[in-house]
């Protein structure tokens, strides 16, 4: 895998702030390893690793039997420190993807940090109880860093959360649902053979699917309740999430946190970058019954459409585009059925859990509120190139639409239409520093339903997966803070194509 340069690179070497007085400061290091992913020889690597200088030991959970970075467990109110240094031989620097963050702390590109160079991020924690993740945000590089394994969980707890005695401690369960692709050697391949060009323009696909950094985890679990935390980390498969025996999905959380009360579906679909909290209730299982925790199967032209561009040289008709969209996704495309991981029963315990009917409260009246105009975003593709409102990426640059008067509220209308030749795909639209709630879907084709049927829009999101042919409408708060923010596909190789642009806080 190649180290290219970062274009812009920058020295913003930060200090602590001596009027800042943290409650946890934590040390995180980005460096090249080694980690036993397959059998045989050890993966090189690129991970984190951390250690608690000030604060709760527990603040800091190590894997070190995976690439993972450490899962950071933070508080709400408390004041975070976290001192970064970079000892990847380019430039990086880290985002706290769904944190609310100053923007001089959220990890935009402009500021990366030089290789062997340190930054001091400071900010207190304003998110509720949730899920959350870090990782990094070098323009053009995101992909490739996230790829050879810089990423981690970020869990946030408040007195809302502790007050429900949900399932905690050994009850929970971390999943981070990755694709990777191998070489003979177990070391990892990113867009370095012959279908470069066409993995970065529908996202990169691995042919074997890791949880945890492993493939096909088995956990052994109690007839208790558990909390299955479950980010999609991967670059850009999509996940239908199922259990195998037909049990419906219990969710409890999303993007931002708890929903207000437990949903209750067959399927749960996770774009890139979106996280769902899962609770699964053992207590009437039979010892030794197994269960899998599986990504069903939907139609790979449900998200990566090829229209003409995969008829070109293949014959007429869109059943030929969609042929060729599976071809170059390779042996596993999205949509594949593929088993994630399995649990056994495999201890009697007595423990009880009694599901709350109510997790959380919102104004839902708030986001049934037309109050004001919408702001129309129009993801496109023309000349081999993902856009947003026919744009790319400035790294500095904003337009008048995307300057916005802090502490006002916005409705941007997300329109995912046709591309050049009839090229579409299914965009995960990610905001930074802001969360939002959807408000209306319209639009879209049938066969996108597969995957859309899979969608809890009932909280506060961070990523929006727009289908094709779809309208989305959602609603932004634009409170607490000023400054530069991004927003973009969490597609990692669209984004690093320059399908992310710039909004101006003031």
């Amino acid at each position: 895998m190649g180290t290219g340069a970062v274009a812009g690179a920058a020295a913003p070497l930060s200090f602590a702030q001596s009027s800042f007085v943290p409650d946890v400061e934590l040390a995180l290091h980005a460096g090249p390893g080694e980690a036993r992913i397959l059998q045989g020889a050890l993966t090189r690597v690129w991970k984190f690793s951390g250690q608690v200088l000030k604060g709760p030991a527990e603040t800091l959970q190590a894997h070190p039997d995976s690439y993972l970075g450490p899962t950071l467990r933070l508080r709400r109110g408390q004041k975070v420190r976290i001192r970064f240094r970079n000892g990847l031989p380019e430039p990086t620097i880290v985002h706290w993807h769904g944190m609310d963050m100053p923007s001089a702390m959220d990890g935009h590109p402009h500021s990366v940090i030089d290789s062997g160079k340190e930054f001091v991020y400071e900010f207190e924690v304003a998110n509720r109880a949730g899920t959350y993740w870090y990782h990094p945000h070098p323009h053009n590089r995101t992909g490739p860093q996230v790829y050879q394994g810089l990423a981690g969980l970020l869990l946030v707890g408040d007195q809302e959360e502790s007050a429900l005695t949900l399932p905690s401690g050994d009850d929970e369960i971390l999943c981070v649902l990755q694709d990777r692709r191998f070489n003979a050697a177990n070391q990892l391949v990113y867009l370095d053979d012959a279908m470069g060009m066409m993995d970065q323009a529908h996202g990169f696909l691995g042919d074997r699917v890791l949880v945890n950094g492993k493939e096909r985890p088995a956990f052994k679990l109690a007839t208790r309740a558990y909390r299955l935390r479950v980010l999609n980390g991967s670059n850009a498969r999509f996940y239908k999430l199922a259990w195998s025996d037909g049990t419906p999905m219990t969710v409890i959380g999303g993007d931002g946190g708890l929903l207000e009360r437990p949903v209750r579906q067959t399927f749960l679909t996770l774009a890139p970058g979106q996280r769902g909290d899962i609770i699964l209730d053992l207590s009437a299982r039979a010892i030794g019954t197994t269960l899998e925790l599986r990504s069903a199967p939907f139609p790979s032209a449900a998200v990566d459409a090829m229209g003409m561009m995969g008829m070109m040289g293949m014959g007429r008709g869109r059943g030929m585009g969609r042929g060729m969209a599976a071809m170059m996704q390779g042996s596993v495309p999205n949509g594949a059925d593929l088993s994630l991981l399995t649990i056994q029963v495999a201890r009697r315990e007595t423990a009880s859990f009694r599901m709350p009917a109510r997790l959380s409260s919102f104004d839902s009246a708030w986001v049934r509120e037309p109050n004001v105009q919408p702001r129309r975003v129009t993801l496109g593709f023309e000349h081999g190139q993902w856009f947003l409102d026919g744009r790319t990426f400035d790294m500095h640059g904003t337009t008048p639409e995307e300057t916005i008067a802090a502490g006002s509220t916005q409705i941007w209308e997300i329109v995912n239409g046709a591309g050049m030749m009839g090229m579409q795909a299914a965009h995960p639209i990610h905001l930074h520093g802001r969360q939002f709630r959807v408000m209306s879907r319209q639009g879209g084709s049938t066969e996108g339903r597969p995957v859309s049927e899979g969608f809890v829009d009932a909280g506060w999101l961070d990523t929006v997966l727009v289908m094709p042919g779809e309208t989305v409408r959602i609603k932004i708060p634009f409170t607490r803070h000023r400054g530069l923010y991004l927003y973009h596909c969490h597609i990692l190789e669209h984004e690093d194509m320059g399908m992310m642009r710039n909004f101006q806080i003031i």
